[in-house]
């Protein structure tokens, strides 16, 4: 069953904002699976029609499929597809439902998703220091590489999981309403950013999804 996300029904400027700097990343590094298919068969030809594999294309493949996948990870924060126990999210009343995504997002996505970061920051510069390649002579070098994607993964993982915080408190306080701006300048432009507008319908001359 499919479930309607927040941000089909409305939208929040700041949160649109950095959902889309998230989205083109991992949609660009998504890329990456066109060329892991492309590697797959090289080695398999090679493997059987040749009967010599190479160690390169081996470590290249799981080096592509881990980069593709940590950054799906922060395109599925983006669009809800992560998993989680619907069955039960789906009975709270709306107002509940925005209480326990925010102290989700607040009290376990966000302090391990710093943890991870702080972690795999230091595997990375540290692999970076010493040089780190693969342990097979004839392997990839410049392992720092595959290892720093975890870190920038966290941080994209981060700017949607913030993207998702706003969301939820501005709907939260919202409820749907669109209260009338009656600050002007600067101070109307930043509430511009962060009030819950709804979607227009394009196929409804400007119906009101």
């Amino acid at each position: 069953m499919s479930v309607s996300s927040p941000e089909r029904e409305y939208h929040i400027p700041i949160v649109a904002w950095l959902n889309g700097i998230v989205r083109r990343i991992a949609e660009t590094t998504a890329w990456l699976n066109v060329a892991l298919i492309l590697v797959i068969v090289v080695q398999v030809v090679m493997r059987y029609g040749f009967n010599k594999g190479m160690v390169p294309l081996e470590e290249l493949m799981w080096h592509l499929y881990a980069v593709a996948f940590m950054f799906g990870m922060a395109y599925a924060v983006t669009n809800d597809s992560h998993i989680r126990v619907d069955v039960v999210h789906m009975a709270l009343p709306k107002r509940v439902q925005h209480i326990f995504e925010i102290v989700g997002i607040l009290l376990l996505l966000m302090p391990v998703l710093w943890i991870l970061f702080d972690h795999s920051l230091g595997w990375a510069i540290e692999a970076y220091r010493v040089k780190e390649s693969s342990q097979n002579p004839t392997g990839l070098p410049y392992r720092w590489i595959i290892k720093s994607v975890v870190p920038a993964t966290m941080v994209l993982i981060f700017m949607a999981a913030l993207a998702r915080l706003i969301q939820e408190i501005s709907l939260l306080f919202d409820q749907g309403r669109e209260p009338d701006d009656q600050h002007p300048g600067r101070v109307s432009m930043m509430r511009r950013l962060f009030k819950p507008q709804h979607r227009k319908d394009d196929r409804n001359d400007g119906g009101v999804c």
